[in-house]
């Protein structure tokens, strides 16, 4: 009898998550491209049409590993100069993924020659969002633990 009630208990527990991951997904920016919030304005860009440049730099995981990765996308204040968005060394940028990982940087970090990216391409292939389609990732090079390194990136917000 304890045995049916565990499992009467899983099964329930699976189905709330499977719920709450559905709905988290339909409160995420829908379609293809980063959308940009600055000063109340939400501008869409889409993947496709980032003015690409190739850059390519180390990035250390959580055990202290080095790999060294090839991009093709577009530096993250070349962006957002792109879309008359100012930063200054105070803002606060936050990226979010599709599936809501975030990670913060500060302006001054967005404003240094070569240090944040937006990759759409890895080591020659094409990023893609959680679900398939284009897809973007969020690269802060200098970091100690790549955490930064947003996949599935969807949201960029400049407070």
């Amino acid at each position: 009898m304890k045995k049916k009630w565990m499992i009467c208990i899983a099964i329930v527990l699976v189905a709330a998550l499977a719920v709450f991951g559905m709905m988290n997904r339909k409160n995420s920016p829908q379609g293809e491209g980063l959308q940009i919030n600055s000063n109340g304005k939400t501008v869409t860009v889409s993947f496709a049409d980032l003015n690409q440049t190739a850059f390519e730099g180390d990035l250390v995981n959580g055990k202290g590993e080095v790999s060294h990765h090839e991009y093709q996308g577009v530096e993250l204040n070349v962006l957002l100069s792109a879309n008359n968005i100012t930063v200054s060394d105070d803002t606060v940028v936050t990226a979010t993924s599709e599936d809501k990982y975030s990670a913060e940087l500060s302006g001054a970090e967005v404003l240094e020659a070569g240090k944040v990216y937006i990759a759409v391409t890895a080591d020659g292939e094409k990023l893609e969002g959680i679900e398939g389609g284009e897809g973007a990732q969020l690269i802060v090079f200098g970091d100690s633990n790549s955490k930064r390194a947003v996949r599935y990136l969807k949201v960029i917000d400049i407070q």
